[in-house]
Formats: C-alpha cells, structure tokens, sequence
C-alpha cells in the first residue's frame, strides 16, 4: 500500500486511468446489465426468508426496503449527473467528505465486492445439487460444493476480463430469462393456490411482533435483493451519455425488481397449503422454497423450471457483478484504500483486471469459509447500508455546494438527508447479531486511514463524525431490542437512531463543505 492519498483533480478522476475506459453503454445496456444485477439469487431465497421471520408483516419489510431503495437510487442518479465515474459509489463520499470518510466506505464497497461473487456461486451451487450429488450436506456446502462454488467464480470472472461490451451483448439475453421466470412463477402461483386462509391460520398480520418485520428487512436478504440497483450509476464512466441512460436504465430496473419481489411475496403467504403452517410461519422448512410450493400446489413442471432457472439465475448475477463489483475495487483503489496497482486499466479491453483478480482471490476465500448463502448475503445487506448512507451525504453536501447542478435540483438535501436516516435504521434493525461482528470489520477502514496519517500522507481528521456515529449505533444496538438487551424498548430505539442519523447528517454535511472549501484553498 502507498503511503501517501491520491490528490484527484476537481472532478475526482485519476485521468490516465479512467481515460481508457470505454464510454459505449447505452439505455437498453445499461438497463440490462442493473436488472441482470438485481434479480440474482435473492428471488429464490428472500420471500422465504422473510416470510418464515415475519409472517405476513413481511408485506410491510418489502414496502420499506422499497421506499429505502428509491430514495437511495434518486441519491445515485443525482450523483451520477454530477459526476458520471466508473467505481463512482466508492469516489463520490471522498471527493464530497474527505479522505477519512473514503476510507471508511471504500473499505465498506471493497468488502461488497468481495462478498458480492461468493453469494451468487454459493446459492447456485445449493441448488445444483439436485443434479450434482455431495454438493450439499446439512443445508451447507460441503468442501466438494465449495471447491465447485470457486470454480463457477472464476468462470464468470474469465468470461469479464474481454470487455464491457461483450458483457453487456451477452447479458441483454440472458436479463430477458431472468426477468421472464419470475413474472411467470408470480402470475401461475398466484393464479393457481391463492388463499387468504393463510393469515388467520398463521397467526394475523404480525404474528412475531412488527419488529420482526424490520429485522427481516437486512436479515431476510430483501436488502441485498435489490443490491446492484446502483449498477447504472456505478457504470456511468462507461455510459454513453449518463445524464439520460442513468436515470432511465435505474428506474426501469427498480420498477420491475419491486414487482416481482412483492409478487413473490404474496404468492409465498398466501399460495402456501395451509397444513405447513401448524407450526406457525417460524415452523416451514424449505431447501429450494419457490420449486417445493410450486410442486405442494400441482405445478410440477413449473418447479423444473424453478429448480433450472435456479442455477441460469444466479449464473447471470455473476456474469454481472463481476464486473460492475470490480469497479467497486477499481474505486477504492483510486481512492487510496488499496494499493494504486489495482487501479490499472488493461488498454486494450479497457477494463481494470486487476481490481477483478483481487475480488476472485479473496471471494475464494470467503466461499472456503462460509459455504452458505444466507451467511454471506446477510453480511453484504449491512454493507450496503452503510455505503448508502455514505452517498446520500455526498448529495448534501454537493446540494450546499452546487445548488443547481444536480438531478434532483432542490429536492437533492431532502432525498439525501431521509435516504441517510432510512439506511441508518436499517443498519440499526439488522440487530445486535450483525452489528457486533459488521461494525469493528468497518472500522478497519479507519484504522487503514490512520496508518496513513502516522506515516504522514493522510491531510487532517474531516470526516469523524462518520466514525462517532457508528460507535453510537453499536452502543444503542447493544442495548436496543433488535438482539440487544432490550433496555432501550420499541419504538424508543429507533427514535433514537433517528435522532443520531439526523445529527450526523448536519455534521457529515459541514463536515463536507469545510473540506471542500480547504481543497478549493489549496488549489487557489
């Protein structure tokens, strides 16, 4: 690792690097390439999940991870028009805070990128082992099924190191099959079995109390779900013109993901046969959900397909994320978290092959260790969290300094401060379990940034709120009722983040403007 912080120029971009990039997605790509992100392998996990945390309050999980969701795509777009950068979520809080605050959230992305693969290639390694015996062995992958999660990994990321647009050609065929067998499981499940039944028999709307609604928003995966809803943004450094195919590719991909999400849902409370529920909605017990309830209510054929496009699915996730997440390393190490090395761009492909090495190496890892889909999609909801509170005070802080250069024009303070909030509640009701291993992993980052000023690189302390704010979530989680010792009672916990959230987005924003009005004197 360097010892010293990159100084970006006045739009954040290290030019010899991003100047190989080859600015050629458009509409239609970009659209492509943010659904082929979404709808991964959270379609088959996720309504299950929540549905056997909360009941038919989960209904509710999915409206709020929906609204979080817009808010922090309005964030990306307006951040995108400003600034259209490749690896942009991990570059816009430094360039807007400071270097302290990126190292904090490039540390944060760099631990998605990282995840990101590993979720994938697991959940299609469970569900190939309907066809490959000894892949699975007590709902986890055995060390055969891990080795053949790792191997399906680096396929993807072969397949990504010849180019952004063979990528994006390839994936506009394969999003049209990973949209089309969800709408179709929606439509015939729910034609075929619904029956309201189901909410009396399972205890009414909020069996587990509503907290378990809120907890099933990170700890059900409905978060992760939608993870690589920021993939146009993320891209637009590649995008033909990022201020009209950034907007449009987001909210075209955001419709369609909530619509199938929430049909999924409904189908899973309300097709499910009554008899699976005498233990409760806690008591079903699926291992492939969506192609077992397809085969209780007769549709036999439809679980095939499921069970198929269980293994097609997740593939199309990877073929994706690959390389939109190798951006997120490309960005970190533009930003100084990772060594400049990772920041080189192959000239020929245009596409940074270092930054995609890095995440295969270490997601092997990370499969070798984990082998389970719900371990590592859980832990990569947390990070999201935080990076979408990063990018929301970007907006905040660029509103003040830029009142009329952004998408969202003078509703950018209002959207940023709220999509803050928001992901700091989300963060909060994960609950105590993920908090106490998530947040000291986070704090790596700080600890990687002041290395930096003990060695003399690093310029000043702007940006400490960040690290004071997430030591006051911990403490309010560890004495909060979402895992914690229940001193703090519902709902006065989650006034309190609220509270906390909203200090820490009049500090972040200060915090952001004196910094760039000390990068603006130094220029001088």
């Amino acid at each position: 690792m360097t010892g010293t912080l990159p100084r970006p120029d006045r739009a954040g971009v290290s030019p010899d690097d991003d100047r190989r990039l080859h600015r050629s997605l458009g509409t239609a790509s970009l659209s492509a390439i943010t659904l082929s992100s979404v709808i991964g392998s959270g379609w088959l996990f996720a309504a299950y999940n929540a549905a056997k945390v909360a009941g038919p309050a989960a209904l509710l999980s999915w409206l709020i991870t929906g609204v979080a969701t817009l808010l922090v795509s309005l964030v990306f777009i307006d951040l995108a028009f400003r600034r259209p950068l490749s690896g942009g979520n991990v570059r816009w809080p430094q360039l807007a805070s400071g270097p302290l605050v990126g190292a904090v959230i490039g540390w944060a992305v760099f631990l998605q990128a990282v995840y990101a693969g590993p979720s994938e290639s697991t959940a299609l390694a469970q569900y190939a082992a309907k066809w490959i015996p000894g892949l699975v062995e007590n709902e986890t992958l055995t060390l055969f099924g891990r080795l053949f999660a790792v191997a399906v990994l680096g396929l993807f990321f072969f397949v990504n190191m010849f180019g952004v647009r063979f990528i994006a050609k390839v994936n506009n065929v394969v999003t049209v099959v990973k949209v089309a067998v969800p709408l179709l499981t929606v439509v015939l499940l729910l034609a075929s079995g619904f029956d309201t039944t189901n909410y009396d028999v399972g205890g009414g709307f909020a069996p587990y109390g509503v907290s378990a609604a809120l907890t099933a928003v990170v700890g059900s995966g409905l978060v992760y779900s939608f993870t690589g809803i920021n993939a146009a943004a993320v891209l637009s450094g590649e995008a033909s013109d990022a201020r009209k195919t950034v907007p449009r590719a987001t909210f075209i991909a955001l419709a369609l993901a909530f619509a199938i999400y929430f049909g999924l849902q409904l189908a899973m409370l309300f097709t499910m046969p009554t008899d699976q529920l005498s233990g409760g909605w806690h008591g079903i017990n699926f291992k492939s959900p969506l192609a077992e309830l397809a085969s209780l209510i007769g549709l036999v054929w439809l679980s095939w397909l499921l069970l198929a496009d269980a293994v097609f699915s997740p593939a199309g996730s990877m073929l994706v994320s690959a390389g939109v997440k190798g951006r997120y390393t490309y960005g970190a190490a533009q930003n100084g978290i990772l060594p400049r090395f990772f920041a080189g761009v192959h000239e020929r492909s245009g596409i940074p092959r270092r930054a995609l090495l890095l995440n295969l190496s270490l997601g092997a890892v990370i499969i070798l260790l984990f082998g389970d889909w719900k371990s590592i999609a859980s832990s990569l909801s947390f990070y999201y969290g935080l990076s979408y509170a990063a990018v929301s005070i970007a907006v905040c802080v660029w509103h003040a300094a830029e009142p009329s250069s952004g998408w969202l024009g003078r509703w950018s303070l209002a959207v940023g401060a709220t999509s803050f909030v928001l992901s700091g509640l989300i963060l909060y009701w994960s609950g105590w379990e993920k908090v106490r291993v998530a947040m000291p992993l986070l704090l790596l980052g700080f600890l990687i940034y002041l290395w930096r000023v003990q060695r003399g690189g690093a310029p000043g302390f702007n940006g400490v709120w960040l690290v004071v704010l997430l030591v006051a979530l911990t403490g309010v989680s560890a004495v909060g009722s979402f895992g914690g010792t229940g001193t703090l009672a519902t709902p006065l916990d989650s006034v309190l983040v609220a509270i906390i959230c909203g200090v820490g987005v009049w500090f972040g924003r200060r915090s952001g403007l004196a910094w760039r009005n000390t990068q603006q004197h130094e220029e001088a």
